[in-house]
């Protein structure tokens, strides 16, 4: 998708003005680091549909309201070996999931693999914020969710399966780390609530009406059903992730999750399943970063199709336009939702930060 309208932000400024936000809701302090970094970085790589402006109003709707707790009892509620079952309490994904992966990543390293599931958990953002933790340490990573209904199995019109995002983060030597992230509808749903903002068509193919009919317009594609990627397969991808996400683990599943707009007087009960896998139960990590490499510069060597000026791999595009947003800032959309939502939490508004740094 495009680069909405821009107002640029820098990166440090954005995060501080969302972690004062979620502050300004109870949320502490080290809480609100997490969650202000996981939008900020979003929007750093370009996932608008994830970042400050479409995320950090619900989310503060969410936790005044008390539906997204902030202060959770997250809890492990049954362990076996390298697997473990997790109770979020409702906390924010981000955090609640933060602390899984870091229960999956030390599982990991003591015997080479963790798996956690997690249950009673709310929105978690970029599932890249949770598989770059792995990376970080050499682990290979994966992140999965599930999501309110929101897509129909393939061949139905009525949305019984959530856009069920997965990631997966794999570490390399001197090329970018591999960041797969996605969701298993043709588009993230968020994208489309980005258009009906902006009024904007969406493309062909994106979603059907409520009827079951193809549709160019947002508001229609939100009153109706995105579809699934690939048809048949991301049908059955999505519905392998709820599986593991919301059925194993105890969570809500399919249309009994509770959608993050339409229903803040109850908690979403969303399930996740994270993993990590440690490289040097196989080989030595140089060994494999090496190869990694080699796997990447070979694949990006490939002969290209016409008009295509450069092969990319999984997160690289991402990674390149957090350098660029680095220096010149992040481009976002029209401030006054922001500006509002810190006027009415008493937080000095982003318009003005900007100002008093020129």
């Amino acid at each position: 998708m495009q680069e909405p309208a821009e107002t640029r932000v820098p990166l440090p400024l954005l995060q501080q003005f969302c972690q004062e936000i979620l502050q300004a809701v109870g949320l502490p302090a080290e809480s609100a680091a997490m969650v202000a970094d996981s939008l900020a970085q979003s929007d750093a790589s370009g996932l608008f549909s994830h970042g400050a402006v479409r995320l950090l109003p619900v989310y503060t709707r969410r936790l005044r309201a008390g539906t997204m707790r902030t202060h959770p009892n997250i809890q492990v509620i049954r362990r076996r070996g390298s697997v473990a079952l997790m109770d979020g309490d409702a906390g924010p994904g981000q955090v609640v999931g933060s602390r899984a992966m870091q229960l999956a990543m030390g599982m990991a390293r003591e015997n080479g693999v963790g798996v956690v599931g997690v249950r009673n958990s709310s929105h978690f953002g970029a599932g890249a914020y949770f598989t770059r933790q792995a990376v970080a340490q050499g682990l290979i990573g994966v992140a999965l969710s599930n999501a309110p209904a929101n897509m129909p199995p393939w061949g139905g019109r009525t949305p019984y399966l959530g856009t069920n995002p997965l990631s997966v983060g794999i570490p390399c030597g001197q090329e970018t780390p591999v960041l797969l992230d996605m969701s298993t509808s043709v588009v993230a749903r968020g994208k489309i609530v980005i258009a009906a903002r902006t009024g904007s068509p969406i493309p062909e193919g994106w979603a059907i009406d409520r009827d079951g009919h193809p549709t160019r317009d947002p508001e229609a594609a939100l009153a109706g059903a995105v579809l699934p990627m690939g048809g048949y397969k991301g049908s059955g991808l999505a519905l392998v992730i709820d599986a593991l996400c919301g059925v194993l683990t105890g969570a809500a599943f399919g249309v009994h999750i509770v959608n993050l707009y339409d229903d803040g007087d109850q908690v979403q009960n969303l399930g996740h399943f994270f993993m990590a896998l440690d490289v040097e139960a196989f080989m030595p990590l140089a060994t494999f970063q090496q190869r990694m490499d080699q796997f990447l510069q070979e694949i990006r060597a490939q002969p290209r199709m016409p008009g295509v000026e450069r092969i990319y791999t999984p997160g690289e595009i991402e990674a390149e336009q957090a350098r660029r947003h680095a220096e010149q800032g992040i481009p976002l959309p029209d401030l006054a939702e922001l500006d509002r939502l810190a006027e009415e939490l008493g937080v000095q508004k982003l318009s003005e930060r900007l100002v008093q740094l020129k």
